[in-house]
């Protein structure tokens, strides 16, 4: 592994990334009418969230029941076989909705419109560098270098009360990952208006996740690996705001995301085309300034000719932030003030991010590069407007061993130079590489095992023990650290 820091240019994958991306979003004006085979999936209610039950589901849909008519029509050669599987995937589609709409809406009893699922992750580490840092997801796991411990206790309440009306909530247990159970963080609360009833255009408000990348947009509940990555997740942590959104879904990519969610760990429906106006300052913190962030979200699920699904698109974002400085970071102009309060340091804060995801089918391909502006510490503690980018690669392949049972193995290769805007905006340029093997022996349990290799800059740290201060750099690291997984859902 390299040496970390003095490297400035962006890697020429990224390059390719880019180019890769823009032959996939032209030929969206190409794309057609999806081919569903027999086996393609019910589709849930379009627009509902994903979530680790919607993930699970694979095991309990299947292809549309034969009636005799057809079957009759197909045995005496009036019906081709393609005909066939165009009826079929039409009569499921029809099912599909009877169920979830009718299901829900037509009952005059509350509880049975409201659907509540949830998981719990149980994680064991060995750590062999105690100056190792993830700043922005398992913190518990570089603070002891050999311990058990809970990294999530999610509950979901979600329902669809009417044709235009849908709601989802979830309360997170385990205290901001802090082994402190009496703590709880709400995490997910908003509403979707629908606007049309065929699910089109939707707008949604409260706290959600917000257009930054399609990493975050995946729950920890659909995401295999143990974190997302810090060039992605620096430029929302946490995933979600408060705000107000705007989806179009069309038909087509309505049945292409489910289908992604239902079988491949996909994240949902967030529409072919998104904006979002939210506070800024990331989940469960409070409005610094009176400037609000401005996402757009750019995709399309594409069924390219063998069958294979694949999406691909764009984010963008723009604000200010305010940091808050701490003990470790200085401003180098007069404090931010806020209805007459000194915050912070408010700093240019936006970000260009492009990906593209084929899920195992049964190899599978993830990648994702960003790029932008934004606050970050300088060596003597001062924050300041920098240029940041980095992204990741990730190949993995599945063996499905039985109707349920899945092995997926999977590398994964990144990297990040920029600052950390909610961590008093200190400098986390990193490398990482990550190798894991996941175990899906049935649709309530998922079991990890990875190994990571991280060189990167301390947060906290200059040395071992001694904290950070606003005037000393921050300490490099070389670490390896392995990690366990058991996690089980229940819906």
């Amino acid at each position: 592994m390299t040496k970390l820091l003095g490297t400035q240019r962006p890697p020429i994958w990224s390059i390719i990334l880019g180019f890769l991306l823009f032959l996939h979003i032209a030929a969206l004006t190409h794309a057609q009418e999806p081919t569903r085979s027999p086996e393609t999936p019910t589709t849930p209610p379009p627009g509902s969230p994903a979530t680790g039950a919607i993930a699970q589901q694979r095991s309990m849909v299947g292809p549309a029941q034969p009636s005799a008519l057809e079957d009759v029509l197909l045995e005496k050669g009036v019906l081709t076989t393609d005909d066939w599987i165009r009826i079929k995937a039409k009569e499921e589609q029809r099912a599909q909705e009877t169920t979830a709409e009718i299901g829900f809406i037509s009952s005059p009893r509350w509880y049975e419109r409201i659907r509540v699922s949830g998981y719990i992750q149980n994680r064991y580490a060995l750590l062999d560098n105690p100056m190792m840092d993830i700043p922005l997801g398992d913190r518990v796991a570089t603070t002891d270098p050999n311990t058990f411990y809970i990294r999530r206790i999610r509950m979901v309440f979600q329902g669809q009360i009417s044709d235009r009306l849908s709601f989802y909530f979830q309360p997170a247990f385990e205290g901001g990952q802090v082994q402190n159970l009496a703590n709880t963080e709400i995490v997910d609360a908003f509403a979707d208006f629908y606007i049309t009833k065929d699910k089109e255009h939707r707008i949604r408000f409260g706290q959600h996740r917000v257009p930054n990348a399609f990493d975050t947009y995946r729950s920890s509940s659909n995401r295999q690996e143990l974190d997302r990555h810090e060039s992605i997740q620096s430029g929302a942590p946490g995933e979600r705001d408060l705000g107000i959104a705007y989806y179009w879904s069309p038909k087509v990519s309505q049945i292409r995301y489910a289908q992604l969610a239902t079988y491949h760990n996909g994240p949902g429906d967030y529409g072919d085309f998104g904006i979002m106006v939210y506070n800024g300052q990331g989940r469960n913190r409070p409005e610094l300034n009176y400037d609000k962030h401005v996402g757009l979200r750019l995709a399309h699920p594409f069924e390219l000719p063998n069958g294979r699904l694949l999406e691909a698109g764009m984010f963008a974002y723009k604000g200010q932030y305010v940091v808050v400085p701490g003990s470790v970071s200085r401003c180098p102009v007069a404090l931010h003030r806020h209805d007459g309060v000194a915050t912070g340091c408010q700093v240019r804060d936006e970000r260009l991010t492009w990906y593209v995801w084929t899920p195992p089918q049964p190899w599978g391909l993830l990648m994702e590069y960003t790029l932008g502006r934004g606050p970050q510490r300088d060596p003597q503690g001062f924050i300041r407007e920098t240029h940041l980018y980095g992204g990741y690669v990730q190949p993995y392949y599945t063996y499905q061993y039985s109707d349920v049972g899945m092995l997926t193995g999977y590398v994964r290769w990144g990297e990040y130079y920029g600052g950390i805007k909610t961590i008093n905006g200190v400098d986390g340029r990193s490398r990482t590489v990550n190798v894991g093997l996941v175990w899906e022996p049935d649709t309530h349990w998922r079991f990890v095992a990875e190994w990571m290799f991280k060189n990167g800059l301390n947060t906290f740290q200059t040395s071992p023990g001694v904290p950070l201060t606003n005037t000393a750099p921050q300490a490099e690291f070389n670490a390896n650290l392995f990690r366990l997984q058991a996690q089980w859902f229940f819906n």
